[in-house]
């Protein structure tokens, strides 16, 4: 149960179920996000994510989306980044969107399931490549 142990330790370490990602997660301040604007700025990004890769398949992000950056339109209460390693580079170190997607489910169960809503930095490996880092913030892009 991901609310458990958030934040008690500097690091928390949360493996998104069936898939290769993980992540390390790190509470910057105490200061939370509105639950409403984190809850649409997952759920939406998720939904256009799925249609994205339901149309085009799976591939490295492009330059224009690396970092990949949404938040919450109606409130702008809620911002999400994320930046490859490397990007553009040809190596695995680098974010696909499918791993963007599950980054955004990782971030959905520690975050909104577990009540643990605040302003946080993570990592992000793929088995154990670290592809990426970003941060979950209250703001916009």
């Amino acid at each position: 149960n991901p609310s458990l142990s958030l934040f008690q330790d500097p690091h928390y370490s949360y493996h998104v179920p069936n898939t290769p990602i993980s992540l390390i997660l790190i509470r910057v301040h105490q200061h939370p996000i509105e639950r409403a604007a984190l809850f649409r700025t997952i759920f939406n990004t998720q939904q256009a994510l799925r249609r994205q890769l339901s149309k085009e398949g799976n591939r490295w992000l492009d330059v224009d989306d690396d970092p990949y950056q949404v938040d919450d339109k109606r409130s702008g209460k809620c911002m999400i980044g994320m930046k490859s390693v490397h990007p553009g580079g040809n190596d695995g170190e680098r974010l696909t969107y499918k791993d963007v997607l599950d980054v955004m489910q990782g971030l959905w169960d520690v975050l909104y399931l577990g009540r643990n809503g605040y302003n946080t930095i993570y990592q992000i490996n793929n088995g154990t490549v670290l592809v990426g880092h970003g941060k979950i913030m209250v703001g916009n892009v």
